[in-house]
């Protein structure tokens, strides 16, 4: 296993043929930027007029499935071999860039806004969905490391989770991959299901929130789900939906700390007398979180400041990882895989969404 050292030196190992790539990526995320919000980088200037997104059927369309699903969707059908080194290092490096940056979201103001009914459910679904795919996945006799991605992406937050789990597992590639497009087409799914089953179950206001909050899987499949339960004539929900979903995002180091654990006992290192050792950039993660609450508490206009550039920046750079996610994939093994992975996925999703249902029209 390398040292942390090695890992973070691994960072500035950029060459020359890592660069056609990074470049494609990054158009790639402008160009998904400006189809689905309108700019060329997250809470960038306004070129296409925002009513756009609001009046117009495709780019209506367009703006829910975000441009971090989207910057994957057109860069797995690109299948050039040129663009590969870069896209391999942008769906590693900058990813966990990404994901570190998020830890900018995930501040103790933020948290403590969650009622304590909510916070209990949130937490107890979320164990319970990633004990369900291990479980159910073992009966299924799919692979440990495919059952590890899925619930982690399930039960955290989507893609980021998905793909930081799969590097404390040493997931195999075919079975992230598949993991990334089964999550991204459900998320995007969600986004209208969710909504529809708040207001189907006749929820109270503090029940959508936890609900909604509880059960989709990415911060970008949130927001919209929010936004479609006010316009179907539900209360303003949008902000305390995604404070439990950042209750989920900050359990993405307590879930990679257990699972590199589990590793550990699944090999033979640990009769070496290895240690598990938690994933460099989900600690980084940690301590942005710890540090910009910190901050926040002692200078809060400032602090707002930062938070609001980190935010952006963390999704800007998700995107871009995302566009090299995709360029790193083998669209054939990745349907192939898919293909075997998705009905294990979706009742993975189910159960979680049965559970929150249950527990939330109970005890909210």
């Amino acid at each position: 296993m390398s040292s942390y050292k090695e890992d973070f030196l691994a960072y500035f190992s950029v060459n020359k043929t890592h660069i056609p790539g990074i470049l494609f990526c990054c158009i790639i995320a402008a160009a998904a930027f400006l189809l689905t919000r309108g700019t060329l980088f997250d809470g960038g200037f306004q070129i296409l007029p925002a009513e756009w997104f609001q009046e117009n059927p495709a780019f209506l369309l367009l703006s829910k499935v975000g441009p971090i699903v989207l910057a994957l969707l057109i860069c797995l059908f690109i299948n050039v071999r040129f663009f590969k080194a870069g896209g391999s290092y942008a769906g590693k490096f900058i990813l966990r860039t990404a994901i570190i940056l998020m830890g900018a979201r995930v501040t103790a103001d933020v948290l403590l806004t969650a009622s304590v009914p909510g916070l209990v459910i949130i937490l107890t679904v979320l164990a319970a969905t990633i004990l369900f795919a291990m479980k159910f996945g073992t009966f299924l006799k799919k692979p440990w490391d495919a059952c590890a991605v899925t619930g982690s992406g399930t039960g955290i937050c989507g893609v980021s989770a998905a793909l930081s789990v799969a590097a404390t597992v040493n997931a195999e590639q075919k079975y992230v991959h598949a993991v990334v497009g089964i999550i991204s087409i459900l998320g995007l799914a969600g986004v209208f299901l969710i909504p529809l089953l708040a207001f189907g179950f006749d929820m109270t206001t503090a029940q959508a929130e936890v609900f909604i909050g509880g059960t989709l899987h990415e911060i970008g499949n949130v927001i919209p789900a929010a936004e479609l339960y006010t316009a179907f004539g539900g209360e303003e929900i949008a902000a305390l939906a995604l404070t439990y979903k950042m209750v989920r995002v900050a359990m993405l180091v307590v879930v990679a700390a257990v699972f590199s654990r589990l590793v550990l006992k699944r090999t033979e290192t640990k009769t070496a007398g290895e240690k598990p050792r938690l994933q460099g950039f989900l600690i980084l993660f940690a301590l942005l979180a710890a540090g910009m609450s910190l901050f926040i508490l002692l200078a809060p206009e400032a602090g707002r400041a930062v938070q609001d550039v980190l935010v952006h920046t963390s999704v800007t750079l998700l995107t871009i990882a995302m566009a090299g996610v995709g360029l790193s994939m083998n669209l054939k093994e990745t349907f192939l895989v898919g293909k075997s992975l998705l009905p294990f996925a979706s009742a993975v999703w189910l159960v979680q969404i049965i559970l929150m249902l249950i527990l939330t029209k109970l005890f909210v």
